[in-house]
């Protein structure tokens, strides 16, 4: 007997999970990607500041830093889940700047 919904079926069931992790691996590349955004508003804009505001800039493009490294990693640690062991794309895609 054929399932009454073909959205119960084991491809279907499939599709929906591998929808979900790409929906994921979106969330976290926009999330880096943002970070990254920031990152260089800040040092683009780090020259033309006076020195009292720059320190607090630093600070900030540390933090920033930091945040986009681990979604770095939370991106690559999803994708290998999903069975993808080259990262070596993502990593000239999403370059983290060095420190200040």
């Amino acid at each position: 007997m054929a399932p009454k919904n073909p959205l119960d079926t084991p491809l279907a069931a499939d599709i929906q999970v591998r929808a979900e992790q790409a929906h994921a691996l979106r969330r976290v590349a926009r999330t880096l990607e943002s970070l990254l955004d920031e990152l260089a508003r800040i040092q683009a804009g780090l020259g033309t500041l006076p020195a009292a505001a720059r320190d607090g800039q630093r600070a900030r493009h540390r933090e920033l830093r930091a945040e986009a490294e681990k979604y770095l990693w939370y991106l690559v640690v999803q994708r290998e889940a999903m069975g993808l062991c080259n990262h070596d794309d993502v990593h000239a895609l999403y370059r983290v700047p060095p420190p200040l």
